[in-house]
């Protein structure tokens, strides 16, 4: 059973393929297309240029063909600009944001990853990401220096085939994995935590510039100060592109241990951590970009064809509606209609023009594309709505050509444009879903599909991924807010940051007359504009509703007509608002209660959630779990410490609940970066066919934080300059987010019989502490299947050969003596060994065992080495004084003591006659450095000007120098030297 979780992670390659080819990348020969690049509304055409973007791709792609050995570049790129430029870029438009289907997003930069790119959604080895964030500096200064396309090439890496860093130094404030990530031991010292075995460089305290020597600290590790300042010009020898691409000679991805870029599988890097010793190459070749390419020529042109287009204002959206006699079963027409009717009415985004198309055998226009700028239009729409009725056979390729045909009537060029696609049955009457893909992709559509019960076209999931949106799943039980919680969701992915729309609250409500339903609703601090509360369902007209808010108010719904809607206009007060339903029918009445609001400042950060499972078909066996993800943010802060669940339910309405934790253990990959991982186990699945998931996140006041940089760099630093960013969290206020994750489908579905779940790979073991020969290593506990439960025993092996450790734990005899019985999931587990020999490397590595004999994988692995008689690690020594020494010492300062006080007093005279002569120049000085200082200039003082502090970075006019607090520089160039005051860093230009 040890392999079992290792199959997991390679086996999600192929699905995770599924997952990338949603997001519309395709290879065509060697070169990737459907690349789509999106520049952020935050950012303004002086901030970024495009054709500088055009020129960083263009060398990245050339970079990229040579890095991969000839097999890979970018053949065509979209640039999607924001609708707030000006319109002189282009004439070629796109509607909606564009961002979910972007591959890469330039923005401002994230200060929490020290200002410099990075890949959001990272959640396994091989398993893609969900976006490169690229920032000005990249696009607009690095080119130039030769160094941005190595860093776009090692953000693909991480963004395209799940590779991981191979260096020790953490690129996120949360990316530590030891006391110090520079190091590790091995062959009796402490060697720097990168793929280069034998990298050039030196270790400095602070920072590279500083000349400290790095010492040891009580543990008998290199102190947390400590870091290794790579010679980015001066090493020759090859090493991997995920390293570190800014040393002049790595240009390639390693591989084995006997290619011409080894694998250093020893350091205790991130991609050795998560991909078990493997190398870039070796994930590499398991992706399907290698596996169905062959390498190109080396005379390949390899500059991509760019396509610059501006989102247009305002989205177009097609509803295409399943009207087929089917329809008609379980209610579902009117179910249908009644949500329809609700996403024109109260969740489209203003200046989206909405139309409504149905099909059976045949497809009709009901409502023409129309602009809802106004409650006249919405109830217009939505009386058209109201006259559809159900029969019929089913040609939902019928229903897609009319949509397609509807809104090139309008705009010939639809790309972006959105089909929300509903159906409950089979395709019976040509066309089909397949007919019509190649049309959908040609002209850039984006379809949301909506199956509604088991029997909906399997089919139309995939054309939905295919065309770059998502599908959703409705099981058509009453008790399910799934329908709600999609229509809203994808109202809120179709509307722009400003003006964005959040689900606050998704309730079923089980009501008897009587007997009042009683809910309270959090109004927080980043939302309450237009805030509505609503009730849907069969027997609402019988139903009323209050809501009690801060300061006593009250509200009360009017008249409810097919929905009951209750709107407080402008800003709602922040806090808790207590909601009272009622129903005045004999019979039991069950209803869905949604809120939503809009932000309460639109240039202010809101609470976000987002779910995604990188399983879109689950082949069902009894040893593997369905992992599933979410991000919860406030702008580019993690949000931590969220309760955070994932209901999940499949066609029969069985719901499952899985807690999802941001703890950096079991299938979760970093602790503390805002995503939350979570796994349905095989035992708790009880059917084949599409299941639903709904995100269900809440905020704890005075509980949940949001992790902030403690201090705020205004320019990006680099490891030669400044010393490690520090962070630190900040209280929030309770809030509450509801999203539809999605749907995914278990096929070969099969009651599972005794206990086949392993636990969790151990990734969370390290050395705290080690005194000559002795080691103290820790790490959490993991469970009985995967995280859940308490496990039964541990296997603590060690071993002279990392590859034997790893790949084949069997033959090795685990040790005795003194081993930790589990602890619950999260423990504290410590252990101690004691190791004879010297310069001799050891490794070691933990195997969890289940109550019935399930083995874990074995676990990240640490290198142990008695350190030697090594003068770079030796300890500061503290000298000791003899007796003699102290008295000496005392009478020395007795001696001093009274010289001081005479010069004392001469000092003091000297200051009494000097200082009226020193007022009536301070006077003068005061007003000079005030106008140096509002003009942006240095302040010069004597005796303070450091030349070797200031040193540009990759010789560009943003630089960075180290905090020194009190003295401030200036130079002869003043586009090469800066100053430091009240521990802020300042440009000078």
């Amino acid at each position: 059973m040890s392999k079992t979780v290792s199959f997991l992670c390679w086996c999600l390659l192929g699905c995770a393929q599924c997952f990338l080819q949603s997001k519309r990348i395709q290879i065509d020969g060697n070169g990737y297309t459907g690349v789509t690049v999106v520049i952020s509304s935050q950012l303004t055409p002086s901030e970024i240029q495009i054709q500088k973007l055009k020129d960083l791709f263009t060398a990245a792609s050339a970079q990229l063909y040579k890095s991969t050995k000839y097999h890979l570049y970018f053949k065509d790129i979209t640039i999607v600009i924001p609708k707030s430029w000006p319109n002189n870029f282009t004439t070629d438009f796109v509607s909606g944001p564009q961002v979910e289907t972007a591959h890469v997003l330039v923005e401002k930069p994230n200060p929490l990853v020290d200002n410099k790119p990075y890949v959001s959604g990272m959640t396994g080895c091989g398993q893609p990401g969900k976006h490169i964030h690229l920032e000005p500096i990249t696009v607009q200064v690095l080119p130039a220096v030769g160094l941005a396309d190595k860093i776009l090439v090692h953000h693909w890496g991480h963004f395209r085939w799940g590779l991981f860093d191979e260096h020790g130094d953490k690129e996120s404030p949360v990316m530590a994995s030891t006391n110090n990530p520079w190091f590790y031991s091995s062959e009796g010292t402490f060697k720097p935590n990168i793929c280069m075995k034998d990298i050039k460089g030196d270790n400095h305290k602070g920072y590279c510039q500083s000349s400290q020597q790095c010492f040891l600290n009580d543990n008998g590790l290199p102190e947390p100060g400590c870091k290794f300042c790579v010679d980015e010009r001066g090493n020759t020898d090859k090493g991997s592109i995920m390293g570190k691409p800014e040393i002049s000679s790595v240009l390639e991805f390693c591989d084995h241990g006997d290619s011409d870029v080894p694998h250093n599988m020893e350091a205790e890097t991130p991609q050795n951590k998560f991909c078990r010793g493997k190398s870039a190459w070796e994930v590499m070749r398991l992706h399907p970009d290698f596996k169905d390419t062959t390498a190109g020529t080396p005379a390949q042109n390899t500059a991509p064809t760019f396509k610059v287009v501006q989102q247009r204002r305002g989205q177009n959206v097609v509803m295409v509606l399943d009207k087929s006699g089917s329809m008609n079963t379980y209610d579902r027409i009117d179910k249908l209609k009644d949500i329809s009717s609700n996403y024109i009415r109260n969740w489209s985004p203003n200046a989206t023009s909405v139309a409504v198309v149905t099909f059976n055998g045949t497809a009709d226009v009901v409502a023409p594309l129309t602009a809802v700028t106004s409650e006249q239009e919405r109830q217009n729409l939505v009386a058209l709505v109201d006259n559809i009725e159900a029969r019929g056979a089913t040609s939902i390729g019928a229903g897609i050509q009319k949509a397609i045909k509807l809104l090139k009537a309008d705009n010939n060029n639809i790309r972006g444009n959105e089909i929300i696609l509903v159906s409950d049955g089979a395709n019976t009457v040509s066309p089909g879903p397949d007919d019509v893909r190649e049309e959908v992709l040609r002209e850039g559509v984006i379809i949301r599909s909506v199956a509604i019960g088991s029997e909906a076209d399997k089919k139309i999931d995939k054309l939905a991924k295919d065309s770059g949106g998502f599908s959703f799943f409705y099981s058509g039980i009453d008790q399910s807010t799934a329908l709600a919680d999609i229509f809203l969701g994808i109202a809120a992915s179709s509307s722009d940051k400003e003006d964005k729309i959040f689900q606050i609250e998704s309730k079923s409500v089980n009501l008897t007359k009587g007997q009042n339903y009683s809910t309270t609703l959090t109004i927080d601090s980043t939302i309450g504009r237009e805030t509505t509360i609503l009730l849907i369902g069969s027997g609402v007209d019988f139903s009323t509703f209050t809501v009690s808010g801060p300061g006593n108010k009250q509200f009360t719904s009017g008249k409810c007509s097919k929905s009951c809607r209750l709107k407080i206009d402008g800003l709602a007060e922040v806090g808790d608002y207590n909601i009272e339903i009622s129903t005045s029918l004999e019979t039991d009445v069950i209803l869905t209660m949604t809120a939503q609001s809009y932000p309460r400042d639109p240039s202010q950060e809101v609470f976000t959630a987002t779910a995604w499972t990188l399983t879109e078909v689950f082949d069902f066996s009894p040893s593997t779990p369905i992992v599933m993800f979410s991000s919860v943010m406030k702008g580019n802060s993690p949000v931590l410490d969220a309760d955070v669940k994932m209901i999940v339910e499949d066609s029969n309405g069985h719901e499952i609940n899985v807690d999802l934790r941001d703890d950096g253990q079991g299938m979760d990959i970093v602790p503390g970066d805002g995503q939350y991982t979570g796994v349905v186990l095989p035992t708790q699945m009880k059917s084949d066919g599409r299941h639903s998931l709904k995100l269900v996140v809440t905020g704890r006041d005075g509980q949940t934080k949001i992790l902030i940089p403690e201090t705020n760099r205004r320019k990006r630093a680099t490891q030669a300059n400044t010393g490690p960013l520090t962070v630190t969290t900040e209280n929030v206020s309770g809030f509450k987010r509801v999203a539809s994750g999605g749907t995914y489908t278990v096929q070969n579905y099969s009651t599972v019989t005794g206990d086949r779940m392993a636990p969790a790979r151990i990734t969370t073991l390290k050395l705290i502490n080690s005194d000559g020969n002795v080691f103290n290593l820790s790490w959490n506990a993991v469970g009985d299947d995967l995280n859940v439960g308490t496990a039964s025993s541990y296997k603590i092996l060690l071993s002279k050969s990392y590859s034997t450790l790893l790949n084949s734990p069997d033959t090795i005899t685990p040790l005795t003596g003194n081993i930790p019985t589990p602890s619950p999931p999260g423990g504290i587990e410590v252990f101690s060994l004691r190791l004879s020999e010297v310069r001799v490397n050891y490794f070691l590595a933990i195997q969890t065992v289940d109550d019935v004999g399930n083995v874990a994988e074995v676990s990240n692995i640490v290198s142990l080495s008695v350190l030697s008689n090594n003068q770079t690690w030796k300890r500061p020594e503290v000298k000791k004084m003899t007796s003699t020494q102290s008295f000496s010492y005392v009478g020395l300062i007795i001696s001093a003591c009274a010289a001081a006080l005479l010069v004392f007093g001469v000092i003091l005279c000297g200051i009494c006659f000097c200082k009226k002569k020193k007022d009536s120049e301070s006077k003068a000085n005061q007003f000079s450095n005030l106008e140096n200082r509002l003009a942006g200039r240095a302040i010069p003082r004597k005796g303070d000007f450091r030349d070797n502090y200031f040193l540009p970075m990759y010789q560009s006019p943003y630089v960075h120098f180290p905090h020194h607090k009190g003295y401030e520089a200036y130079g002869r160039n003043p586009r090469m030297y800066g100053y430091m005051d009240e521990s802020r860093m300042y440009y000078i230009s």
